[in-house]
């Protein structure tokens, strides 16, 4: 009995020392942190998703260069003559070393060849192009079966409203490997050039350039979605998702402008949409209407980024500002827009994209092409001091890694930047003060972080329980992203 009293006793004793050290513990500003596990990818600031505060910062978007030879594409065939257009995919493949492109034909408006009783029908086809740099193209004439009055051909899929290709090597049904999705079919090919197409049966009106993706064992795919204003249609975008390609749950709207955009004038034509580390950046082109009663069709194009974790919920990057615009008196000096995806190569972002010299509804498609923009690898936003009275701050919230080196991409001078690991309660971690903190050269684009005192060389993956927040002291230049590697 003696014992039994003893043990409750304790016990007590335990649940009331825990209590009366809670109230302290939180007084004292300590709170339990659950860290944020970031990958190896490159983590941008495109938001505030890890950062716990900054001071002292501008956020600036950055423009990609187009490239002085567009449009690299061009029409050159006669199937090619009423539009040729990125509503589709450009992608490098690695095990073939070759960029392959997926874009979006259409005939004049004189009807079909071999079908002149029908005028004005309009059929809209993927046709393909290959190419060793990603600057000179061919068109292959790999097209199956006769085209109207044509024997050899480069379509490839007929029918849909653009599509956009996404390999999935890890399927393993190799009739699988490659899928699109557009307009109001998706298809299955093994090659990317033979297909087998079903119906899209989430489409309804989805006569836009749509966008799929593979993120956390789903299939997401960005669509048109529509409302309506006194003016007509109102555009949004949808996402629609599948676990296995061919059965899609309803649209439902993730993303429209509002009074700050200008809306009903400015409005969504679609999104492309690209898995880039640990988010998804979202290029959004944006049809700015002309501020006429009942229009909802003339006006200029342009885009602008936003970013997401999950495909659902989606936030604007750098307060909105113009990501890219047409460019005056060239052949893109009308509208631009995004293929459906963009890729790194040789630590450069490869954006294909298409441009007319005409407005969207001018009843004047100009001459489209494809022409290619680019941009450093990361280099999405650049975070510079405000002023150069005090350094800027960027600290990120308590993060968990599995990485040995931290890189930062960064253009800084000697001296301008300097970065030091705090531990959950805030403290500066001994060993890893920002006075100890060295950057060394790792590539054109990176820094490598590492911290010396007494001889001993620490790198990130040295610090204690893989668990740390980072915070950069930005004295001079531009910080854009940072990355704990292998």
């Amino acid at each position: 009995m003696n014992k039994l009293l003893t043990t409750v006793f304790l016990v007590a004793l335990i649940v009331v020392t825990l209590h009366s050290f809670a109230p302290q513990a939180q007084a004292n500003g300590y709170k339990p942190i659950k860290p944020i596990a970031i990958s190896d990818g490159p983590q941008l600031f495109l938001g505030d998703h890890l950062l716990a505060k900054t001071t002292n910062l501008t956020r600036c978007l950055q423009q990609p260069t187009k490239h002085p030879a567009n449009p690299l594409i061009i029409q050159d065939q006669p199937w090619e003559k009423r539009v040729i257009e990125i509503y589709g995919t450009v992608l490098y493949e690695a095990d073939k070393d070759k960029f392959r492109c997926w874009y979006l034909a259409g005939e004049n408006d004189n009807g079909i060849p071999d079908n002149p009783d029908h005028p004005r029908t309009v059929e809209y086809y993927m046709c393909y192009a290959e190419s060793e740099d990603g600057i000179h193209w061919t068109k292959p004439m790999v097209g199956e079966g006769r085209f109207g009055r044509y024997d050899k051909h480069n379509i490839v899929i007929r029918g849909g409203h653009g599509a956009c290709i996404l390999p999935t090597p890890w399927d393993k049904d190799p009739k699988r490997r490659y899928k699109s999705l557009g307009g109001n079919i998706v298809g299955f090919s093994p090659d990317g050039i033979h297909w087998n197409i079903h119906p899209f049966n989430a489409a309804g009106k989805n006569d836009t350039s749509s966008s799929v993706i593979y993120h956390k064992r789903e299939y997401l795919a960005f669509v048109r979605n529509q409302g309506r204003w006194p003016g007509g249609v109102l555009r949004e975008v949808a996402i629609s998702v599948s676990k296995d390609f061919l059965n899609w749950t309803p649209k439902k709207t993730v993303f429209k402008t509002d009074e700050n955009d200008d809306a009903p004038w400015t409005q969504p034509y679609g999104l492309a949409v690209t898995p880039y580390g640990d988010q998804l950046i979202g290029i959004v082109w944006m049809i700015h209407l002309d501020h006429e009663k009942r229009n909802n069709m003339r006006g200029e194009q342009d885009m602008q980024l936003i970013v997401s974790r999950d495909g659902r919920q989606w936030n604007r990057v750098a307060d909105r500002a113009v990501f890219m615009a047409p460019t005056p008196g060239t052949w893109d000096a009308g509208r631009v827009f995004p293929g459906t995806t963009m890729f790194v190569k040789d630590d450069l972002v490869h954006i294909y994209y298409s441009g007319t010299n005409t407005s969207h509804g001018s009843g004047d498609w100009g001459r489209p092409g494809i022409g290619l923009a680019t941009l450093p690898a990361d280099r999405f936003v650049a975070l510079s001091p405000e002023s150069d009275s005090s350094p800027g701050i960027i600290q990120t919230k308590t993060l968990s890694f599995d990485g040995k080196t931290l890189l930062v991409n960064a253009q800084v001078p000697s001296g301008g930047l300097k970065v030091e690991l705090l531990d959950e309660q805030g403290n500066v971690i001994p060993g890893f003060e920002s006075d100890n903190c060295q950057l060394v050269r790792n590539d054109p684009l990176r820094y490598r972080v590492q911290w010396e005192s007494g001889g001993n060389e620490k790198q990130i993956g040295n610090c204690p329980k893989k668990m740390a927040a980072i915070r950069f002291q930005l004295k001079r230049g531009d910080l854009y992203a940072f990355q704990i590697i292998e």
